[in-house]
């Protein structure tokens, strides 16, 4: 006897059965899927020339989002963008699809939320806190004639201190 009351013709019957099922299966299985496709040849493609874009707005126009935008995606390699700067300038002129995006800098130093107001079509402030402590550092305002940054130095959310984006970088004062 085996394992209590079964005989050994009964399970060793029990394993062949169950071994010519699976061994049925597998087989069912392997030549009844189709062949994979192979992966498509790659052709070459010549690079993509993308033009210039204009660095501010003709100046008989009053610049809008749209033109911010223009200027913004200039301005981000610009020599007074510092990495906070860059990533709020892609959201100016941009519709958010909600009231607030909260943390888009994650991963990095600084936490950044960028609001959308009732009323508003597109994102209209930001602010950061450059050492995340839930204190906020900086505050940003969107207008139709530029970007407002207001700071505070002292890390209390006093924002004593202004700027204004002139397209390549902060220029202090109102």
């Amino acid at each position: 006897m085996l394992a209590g009351k079964m005989k050994l013709s009964t399970f060793l019957s029990v394993l062949v059965v169950g071994g010519v099922c699976g061994a049925a299966g597998f087989a069912f299985a392997t030549f009844t899927m189709e062949p994979a496709a192979p992966p498509p040849a790659i052709a070459a493609t010549p690079p993509v020339v993308v033009p210039a874009l204009p660095a501010t707005p003709p100046p008989s126009a009053v610049p809008g989002p749209e033109a911010l935008a223009v200027d913004a995606l200039n301005a981000a390699a610009a020599p007074g963008a510092r990495d906070i700067d860059t990533t709020l300038l892609t959201y100016l002129g941009k519709d958010l699809g909600a009231d607030k995006l909260k943390d888009v800098g994650a991963g990095k130093p600084w936490k950044m939320n960028v609001y959308q107001d009732a009323g508003k079509t597109t994102a209209n402030r930001a602010k950061v806190d450059l050492d995340r402590d839930e204190k906020w550092d900086e505050k940003f305002t969107f207008t139709d004639g530029g970007i407002k940054r207001q700071v505070a130095p002292a890390d209390d959310e006093a924002y004593t201190v202004e700027y204004h984006w002139d397209g390549q970088g902060w220029t202090a004062g109102g």
